[in-house]
């Protein structure tokens, strides 16, 4: 009896929890239980059975999860990549990775590997793009520009990984000066061009691109409009399969 009592108590809850619908004044009384005594009811079950409350909590998270998830997504499917968008691996690839990302992210630092085996891979069916979402401060915007000032002489790759090997926070202009001439860098054009208005102003883009979707951390990824917040390899090599599964059909 108190087991189907809690039962149909929680999915009333639950129905104007998921409806969206305002407060609900309680009732004084259920049937012949008054209010205080389908407390008492209520209390005792779930001190006895709190897994009850862990798994309530678990399921808001999760549907929680899954709305954000759904609106990210809408929101990404009005951004249009650039044309001038770094790009890795085949152009014509059926399978795209946008990865917002930025070089002061220890995690974006973690997945670089994974990205890279993506290009990589001897399928040669992905492609990835990388949006040079400087969040993190002003020398995330300085090592932004560097790596689209290396893309100006066509080694944005190896900036790219050389800038992700830098320890977070510790990019001054001497740090990338010694990382543009490790990879064979005019060092010169690459100052003048860091400076240029064509470069801060694609930074800036891609910081807006990021504000828009509603995004909230790097790396942020987006495999075929799917969209994957931070780095779980397992969670990304699902997803990625699950676009070639839909791409072969």
């Amino acid at each position: 009896m108190r087991y189907k009592l809690i039962t149909a108590i929680a999915a009333a809850f639950a129905s104007t929890a998921c409806s969206g619908q305002g407060a609900v004044n309680a009732p004084d009384a259920v049937g012949e239980l008054s209010k205080a005594q389908i407390e008492a009811i209520v209390k005792e079950y779930l001190m006895r059975e709190p897994i009850v409350l862990a798994e309530a909590f678990g399921e808001l998270q999760r549907r929680e999860e899954e709305q954000k998830v759904a609106a990210t997504e809408a929101a990404w499917s009005k951004v249009t990549l650039a044309k001038d968008d770094p790009v890795l691996g085949p152009a014509d690839a059926p399978i795209t990775i946008v990865e917002f990302t930025d070089y002061n992210c220890g995690y974006c630092k973690l997945a670089t590997s994974w990205v890279m085996n993506q290009v990589d891979d001897r399928r040669g069916d992905i492609r990835v793009v990388i949006k040079e979402s400087a969040v993190r401060g002003v020398n995330s915007e300085m090592a932004a520009a560097a790596a689209l000032a290396a893309k100006n002489q066509g080694k944005y790759r190896e900036m790219h990984i050389a800038l992700m090997k830098v320890p977070a926070n510790a990019y001054t202009p001497e740090i990338i000066e010694t990382v543009g001439k490790s990879i064979g860098l005019d060092i010169a054009r690459m100052k003048q061009d860091m400076n240029s208005k064509v470069i801060k102003d694609k930074v800036r883009a891609s910081v807006e691109d990021y504000e828009k979707v509603g995004l909230e951390g790097t790396p942020s990824f987006f495999i075929n409009g799917t969209y994957v917040g931070g780095f779980g390899e397992q969670h990304l090599n699902d997803i990625v399969k699950a676009a070639r599964d839909k791409v072969k059909t």
